[in-house]
């Protein structure tokens, strides 16, 4: 697999043309690959899946780069380490801001009814931006970032592989994201809440 693209170049240019199957071919390629240093560096399976959909979701939307790397093997190892080492510092901030958050929560004992409205606004649009997926893309998406499910269960649940979840939702994350910027910057809230960026 690590020389896949030697005599496949034009893989990597389908992909920075927007081809979805090429980048499905990449995928398979490569995701055992990025998802075993993505678990040596996490040393969790949750979060390495996390680095796996994310490093394939910054491929697809830089892939008009794709053609200019000379060895993706090596690239996309170091990519996955970079994203193993960014997301380990966002964990250690996010703890650290859970903990202010939840004094802050046991201080308050008034309801906000501007926050609960802004809430429901942004609610609404993540509904629209959903409509822009294919059935099984909402699906995936639902299940893994609305309701918190593992990409195993996921894939249980509606009977596909692990790997097929993984595409379908790197495709719906980028679509949806896409949708969310183009239409409100108070929409960066509702990426952090569902954990999109």
């Amino acid at each position: 697999m690590d020389n896949i693209f030697k005599d496949d170049d034009y893989i990597l240019v389908s992909i920075s043309e927007g081809n979805e199957k090429a980048f499905e071919r990449l995928f398979y390629a490569y995701k055992d690959k990025v998802y075993g240093v993505a678990l040596f560096f996490m040393k969790n399976t949750t979060d390495a899946e996390e680095v796996l959909q994310d490093v394939f979701s910054r491929i697809w939307k830089y892939r008009k780069k794709l053609p200019e790397i000379k060895n993706f093997s090596a690239w996309v190892i170091t990519a996955t380490r970079h994203r193993c080492l960014t997301l380990l510092k966002k964990i250690a901030v996010e703890h650290n801001k859970r903990a202010a958050m939840q004094i802050i929560s046991k201080n308050q004992t008034i309801k906000d009814p501007e926050n609960e409205i802004q809430q429901k606004e942004l609610q609404d649009l993540l509904q629209t931006a959903l409509l822009c997926l294919t059935p099984q893309q909402r699906k995936v998406f639902e299940l893994s970032r609305l309701q918190g499910l593992d990409r195993r269960v996921v894939a249980s649940t509606l009977g596909l592989s692990p790997a097929t979840v993984s595409v379908h939702l790197t495709i719906a994350l980028r679509r949806v994201r896409s949708f969310l910027f183009e239409h409100s910057y108070e929409t960066l809230i509702i990426c952090v809440l569902i954990n999109i960026l």
